[in-house]
């Protein structure tokens, strides 16, 4: 199973979540990434631009993809064509679905996030990312979870059920 959506959306800490009680291996895009790299995504990207990051990406989402078990991506994984034919392959796809107010909310802790200026969240940013975003989440996703009024325990229990469903 694939979990989409923008940064600060749950995907990893849901999605490992879930992993967890349903004792299957959890798979972060990101984190395959980042060990492709060997420095963090803001790093590398500043230093390379995000063309070369979305190449990695690329090739980190395709090596996932008959990997059994739960697997998040990074919120731009659904920018590119044949990651988007990835995700498609028939497995389910959970678009994590938050309104920019809850994500900005969110995301004012978490520093190192290479698309918000100073790393400061602002609405105009996330409407823009959500607006450039938002139809490649809808053509890809099998499942939608709105998680503005969830905590991360319940949208675990939400993928966990459409996992065994």
């Amino acid at each position: 199973m694939w979990v989409v959506g923008v940064m600060g959306s749950g995907k990893s800490s849901a999605g490992r979540v879930a992993a967890d009680l349903l004792e299957v291996t959890f798979y972060d895009t990101d984190e395959v990434v980042v060990e492709r790299m060997g420095c963090s995504i803001a790093q590398f990207w500043g230093e390379n631009g995000e063309a070369a990051f979305r190449d990695i990406e690329r090739v980190a989402t395709a090596s996932l993809a008959n990997h059994e078990g739960m697997k998040s991506t990074g919120g731009g994984v659904v920018l590119d064509e044949e990651n988007r034919k990835v995700l498609s392959n028939g497995e389910p796809v959970v678009w994590l679905k938050a309104s920019v107010e809850t994500l900005a909310a969110r995301l004012a802790e978490e520093p190192g996030r290479p698309l918000l200026e100073g790393d400061r969240p602002t609405l105009e940013t996330l409407s823009s990312v959500m607006a450039e975003r938002e139809q490649f989440y809808l053509d890809v996703s099998t499942h939608v979870i709105e998680t503005d009024a969830l905590d991360v325990a319940e949208v675990a229990d939400r993928l966990v059920r459409i996992w065994k469903s």
